[in-house]
């Protein structure tokens, strides 16, 4: 939405040098640019460390589970003690 925005303002901006005729010089463009880039960096840094996050949370709803079956292993389940008396 923030990067929406910048580009919103690049547009008026065309608009009102196209249209209107008023005078936009480089500083103006140079800061938009700049604008942009910086909210552009930010949400690009958001999307890694909410990506990171979630990779994260996967690798440790894994962990969880391999926990679970080792638990249940170890606790000796019915197949498992069905299994060790066939042998």
């Amino acid at each position: 939405m923030n990067v929406a925005g910048v580009v919103k303002d690049w547009l008026l901006i065309a608009f009102s040098w196209s249209v209107i005729k008023d005078t936009v010089t480089l500083v103006n463009l140079f800061g938009y640019g700049i604008a942009f880039l910086g909210v552009a960096y930010y949400n690009h840094a958001k999307l890694k460390g909410l990506k990171a996050k979630e990779a994260q949370k996967k690798v440790q709803q894994g962990d969880e589970e391999g926990g679970r079956l080792l638990e249940v292993r170890e606790g000796g389940d019915v197949e498992g003690k069905k299994n060790e008396s066939e042998n």
